[in-house]
């Protein structure tokens, strides 16, 4: 049986395949790892972020997959953007972001297989649910990570609007 320890090993490898990726430069970063930690995991996480993304402490606007017992029960794990920045902290308006981000690329995000928009929820204005399994999840994953990189500059441009 998989454990979140198997797939938390998984998400390991899955930063260092992103990191050789000929778009990974200086300006991106991976997390990965256990949630809230090793000792009592809940779940299992990688995020995929810029530096100007206010992403300290994994608490800002990332691309995310993650999984929980049950997603490790059931094989599944999702993809999401995050926007998880609070105007006090960043001077962004989560609501703007959305919907400045949205209205430039949200019709392609729903071209994408498998994705649902969800333009009311600023914390998590897409999402996909994919099935995967130990032998497919790093390759599974990195497809749809190097998707996402490419409305990277459309996320730079909606914080910058939404701090207007």
């Amino acid at each position: 049986m998989n454990t979140l320890s198997d797939y938390e090993s998984l998400y390991q490898e899955l930063a260092k395949e992103l990191q050789k990726e000929k778009w990974f430069s200086n300006s991106w970063q991976t997390q990965a790892g256990f949630y809230p930690n090793a000792q009592q995991p809940k779940s299992v996480f990688i995020q995929l972020f810029r530096d100007t993304w206010f992403n300290e402490e994994g608490k800002g606007i990332h691309f995310e997959s993650w999984m929980t017992n049950a997603d490790v029960k059931r094989g599944t794990t999702s993809v999401v953007i995050h926007i998880e920045s609070s105007k006090a902290r960043t001077g962004i308006n989560g609501k703007t972001l959305v919907k400045n981000l949205l209205g430039d690329v949200g019709s392609k995000i729903s071209d994408w297989e498998g994705y649902k928009l969800k333009e009311t929820y600023t914390m998590q204005p897409f999402m996909k649910k994919m099935e995967i399994s130990p032998e497919n999840i790093v390759g599974n994953l990195q497809i749809e990570f190097n998707r996402l990189e490419g409305i990277a500059d459309a996320v730079d441009s909606a914080i910058i609007e939404a701090m207007k």
